[in-house]
């Protein structure tokens, strides 16, 4: 919903979704109900007919699990679909393979991890889904209350601040721009309220792993702190965040941002951005 209010007072949005009483609908110019990606034919021959149909010029898919299919297919018009690399999204969407392919590279933003909980030094771990998102199955306790399990994995817990970085890179892997906060209080694993703070450290680390995985588009990573206060990674979403909204308030709207650097290769405008602490309120109702 972010995304479409972002855009809407500069381009025509038309939206899809798979339920017919999606919100994003009200607020879109048009839009679609299209079958689930796991119909992966189906939905990838349904997203072909409307950018045929309504003239899309760009497509900016926001679901982990249609990315997924989108990067697995030949799909027709495929300049017009903002994605990452097939290979990049492969190992973004799994916890796992995301620290095991960073620990050499950056091995300094990688907490402990394993498959095995006693395979962790730290007494209290995270019980997390190798594959998973918005926060969902996720445990906190000491080591010996867990056992290894299939589809999980553990990482040592770190009780500091957490911090989501918005951030888009073009064509050619190269970071635009990243625009650090801190997670103040989230709800449903959607941050309401934020801190905006330009933290260089934690930008050249943001740019560091774009360097490696290449990623192309928009994308938010989150990292937490360790008890030094150290930042270390947590996950990497290929697509735009729940809290998009707080960065956009901080005076930066990534999704015309990425449609400028999709258009001329390049963002030509010079930012401002505000950091403090923002807060998200939504009480609003439509009637349709």
């Amino acid at each position: 919903m972010n995304v479409i209010k972002l855009l809407r007072e500069k381009y025509y949005v038309v939206s899809t979704d798979i339920n017919e009483y999606s919100e994003g609908f009200l607020l879109s110019d048009k839009y679609y109900v299209v079958p689930p990606a796991v119909r992966k034919e189906e939905f990838i021959n349904e997203l072909e007919s409307i950018v045929e149909e309504e003239n899309i010029d760009y497509v900016i898919p926001t679901v982990d699990e249609e990315i997924e299919v989108l990067t697995s297919y030949n799909i027709k018009y495929r300049e017009k679909f903002i994605l990452h690399p097939k290979e990049t999204v492969s190992i973004a969407l799994n916890k796992l393979k995301t620290y095991d392919f960073l620990k050499n590279k950056i091995p300094e933003i990688i907490p402990e991890y394993s498959i095995d909980p006693n395979n962790v030094k730290s007494d209290i771990v995270v019980k997390k889904p190798i594959k998973g998102r918005g926060s969902r199955d996720i445990s906190i306790g000491k080591k010996n209350d867990f056992k290894r399990e299939e589809g999980y994995f553990f990482v040592e817990y770190l009780p500091g601040n957490e911090w989501t970085v918005d951030a888009i890179s073009d064509k050619n892997g190269q970071l635009v721009i990243a625009v650090p906060r801190i997670r103040l209080k989230t709800r449903c694993g959607i941050s309401v309220i934020g801190k905006i703070v330009m933290n260089k450290k934690i930008i050249s680390y943001v740019e560091e792993i774009v360097n490696n995985l290449k990623l192309t588009g928009s994308f938010n990573i989150q990292f937490k702190e360790d008890k030094n206060k150290e930042a270390k990674l947590q996950e990497i979403n290929i697509r735009f965040s729940g809290g998009l909204d707080i960065t956009a308030a901080a005076g930066v709207n990534l999704p015309e941002i990425l449609l400028e650097v999709w258009k001329k290769g390049k963002l030509e405008k010079k930012l401002s951005i505000k950091e403090g602490t923002y807060v998200k309120i939504s009480h609003a109702y439509f009637w349709k």
